[in-house]
């Protein structure tokens, strides 16, 4: 599943295009401030003009480089649970086709009776699982990819910002966080990969045909329990995978500039 708006990517490029004499009136000001601050020693403007060609080729070639940086987290993420970027809801698809009515395509009998009532139950624990794990997952992508283009839409401003002098904290700032939004597919991957784990470990424990009374009592508990655990990992692992990046890559408090210490990561 690939979400894709393109009136907003179209705007959103659009408005990059739009507002690039802004970003360099930014540069210009801290061209000026540079100049103003070396006091004559044209050596010194050495170093701000040198960083200036640099951000403006990164300006001019966005559409370039910043796919293939949110290309890396993609990769990563399908490394860990392989199909991710074809579908990131892969979890809740798989369970679907698990479940399917009779797949060996037996006839009823009420000699199996008890496999009827065991199907009745996985596919309802399935149901479940889906609807919930598409409802919670599906929004998660979508504001992923807004708050990907949003962030498209400030990278360049942020670069200008860094040829102000004083200023360059806060862009810094700006780029952990940006990383941290482009990493939330390797989160999704990993919670997929758990979810569906926990789900097939429960739902193996007793097969679709219970061989004595006993599995054919117990295996609706599991299916259920199964069915529960898989969903809890869903709900918890979308909420707290923005958490989790965040305090991976950008340590202290977001937009002000002042970034934690690596050293007080354990």
């Amino acid at each position: 599943m690939e979400i894709y708006l393109p009136t907003l990517e179209t705007k959103m490029v659009a408005l990059v295009s739009a507002f690039r004499f802004i970003v360099f009136a930014i540069m210009v000001v801290g061209l000026m401030a540079y100049a103003a601050s070396a006091r004559g020693q044209y050596a010194g403007l050495f170093v701000p003009l040198a960083k200036a060609l640099v951000i403006v080729a990164a300006v001019a070639y966005m559409d370039t480089w910043f796919p293939k940086v949110e290309q890396v987290f993609l990769s990563v993420a399908e490394y860990i649970n392989p199909g991710y970027n074809a579908n990131p809801t892969s979890a809740s698809d798989t369970i679907r086709e698990s479940t399917t009515t009779n797949p060996e395509g037996q006839s009823w009998s009420w000699r199996k009776l008890n496999q009827s009532i065991y199907q009745a139950m996985t596919n309802a624990m399935a149901n479940i699982f889906i609807y919930i794990g598409t409802l919670i997952t599906v929004p998660m992508l979508i504001l992923q990819y807004v708050l990907r283009w949003l962030l498209y839409l400030l990278t360049p401003f942020m670069l200008a910002m860094l040829m102000v002098p004083g200023m360059a904290g806060i862009p810094v700032r700006f780029f952990q966080q940006l990383f941290a939004i482009l990493a939330w597919p390797v989160g999704f991957a990993i919670t997929n990969l758990v979810a569906l784990a926990v789900w097939t470990d429960f739902r193996d424990a007793v097969g679709a045909n219970p061989a004595s009374l006993g599995d054919a009592l117990y295996s609706p508990l599991l299916t259920f329990m199964g069915g529960i655990l898989a969903t809890i990992m869903i709900v918890v692992g979308m909420i707290s995978t923005p958490v989790v990046m965040q305090a991976l890559f950008a340590q202290g408090q977001a937009f002000t500039g002042s970034s934690g210490n690596p050293a007080s990561i354990v």
